[in-house]
């Protein structure tokens, strides 16, 4: 009963979504990437909050989990359409970013929102800035970010839902398969909550056991990761630009693609490098950060920039705060540059293989910084 209510709340608040009956629409939204933690975030905390209103949120709003993606770039996500179909949700019942118009809908209704999974907003959502009641997030803490009377859980765990799942088990609002959504996203962000991952935080952990206790998951947390990261890296499908766009942050104006490979693997694919040159082009972006990740057995990272002429200075820029990383943030991703065919794109191997894009995206916002000065 408490699923066929859950998906019966997404199917519900699409249909309502373009009815004038309600004024007031309250919107979860993760970040501009969509990846699990966000998609699995957004859906679950939005049900919540559907149940149990705040003071944040009108009694009377429609609250809407809203994807950040278009649809056609949701189904490139093969882990977030897996873990659906698992519970037999249809990536139909959600709410994407094409399924409507934001700004019409600012002008046209009285909006607040939730954040989950990121704590700055992309350019393309800023006119929610004045709308933002609460923010829940385990990234690093931007200091450009300025958030006033905003209520902040922002905590640097190894996934979102670590607190989207401590918050809903307080409130005793979890039912097993709600759960498991939660706790798969866990285990795979943390990548299984291996200590020498370096993934895992206390609170990662403790919730994970807990929730295993409490609904009896007795899957082995690696069989649990294994599993999502053959889903994530189902590239079967798409072509390699498509690659491109399926995990794709824009930090400021660097469009920042993680690859479900290794950067020098995706770079023997045809059209990989055309495809690369093609994304800088639609996007009139001057330079791209690539990163890349295999995690098929041991976890091994690389990243990779490419530049046009006019960036020469940016890249060089993000290549000595890549390099000199350990004293400017007390993070040494041990990079070692790796030959490749092209002198506009240089590729980087990771040998420190615990720090991800979370730890690399305050380097570029830096560089970028500087360079504006």
């Amino acid at each position: 009963m408490e699923l066929e209510d859950f998906k019966n709340y997404l199917r519900h608040s699409k249909d309502s979504l373009g009815k004038d009956s309600f004024k007031n629409i309250h919107i979860v939204m993760g970040n501009e990437s969509c990846d699990l933690d966000s998609c699995v975030c957004s859906i679950a905390l939005a049900y919540f909050l559907h149940k149990n209103r705040d003071s944040n949120i009108p009694s009377n709003a429609l609250v809407i989990a809203v994807q950040n993606v278009t649809k056609e770039h949701f189904l490139f996500r093969s882990d977030n359409c897996f873990v659906l179909q698992e519970l037999n949700i249809p990536p139909d019942s959600l709410i994407y970013r094409d399924n409507f118009d934001l700004d019409l809908l600012k002008k046209s209704k009285c909006i607040t929102t939730t954040l989950v999974d990121h704590h700055v907003l992309a350019s393309k959502d800023q006119m929610l800035k004045d709308t933002v009641k609460q923010i829940f997030d385990h990234r690093p803490i931007d200091p450009t970010a300025r958030w006033d009377n905003v209520f902040q859980k922002i905590e640097q765990v190894g996934s979102c839902a670590t607190l989207i799942a401590e918050k809903l088990d307080k409130q005793d609002f979890l039912f097993k398969e709600l759960a498991w959504l939660l706790y798969e996203v866990i285990v795979y962000d943390t990548v299984a909550l291996l200590p020498e991952n370096g993934r895992a935080k206390e609170l990662d952990i403790s919730i994970a056991c807990k929730l295993e206790r409490k609904y009896d998951f007795q899957e082995e947390r690696k069989t649990v990761y294994q599993r999502l990261w053959q889903a994530h890296n189902d590239v079967s499908h798409l072509t390699p630009k498509q690659m491109l766009n399926k995990d794709l942050k824009l930090i400021e104006t660097v469009p920042v693609p993680g690859l479900p490979m290794l950067l020098i693997d995706y770079l023997k694919l045809e059209n990989s490098y055309e495809s690369i040159k093609t994304l800088s082009d639609e996007l009139n972006a001057h330079l791209i950060v690539l990163i890349g990740m295999d995690a098929s057995k041991d976890v091994k990272r690389d990243l990779g920039i490419y530049f046009k002429p006019t960036s020469v200075s940016l890249k060089d820029a993000l290549l000595e705060k890549f390099n000199h990383s350990q004293k400017l943030n007390g993070f040494d991703f041990m990079f070692c540059e790796v030959h490749t065919d092209y002198s506009d794109l240089v590729c980087l191997r990771q040998n420190n293989v615990k720090l991800s894009r979370k730890q690399i995206v305050p380097l570029i916002l830096d560089a970028i910084k500087e360079l504006k000065q």
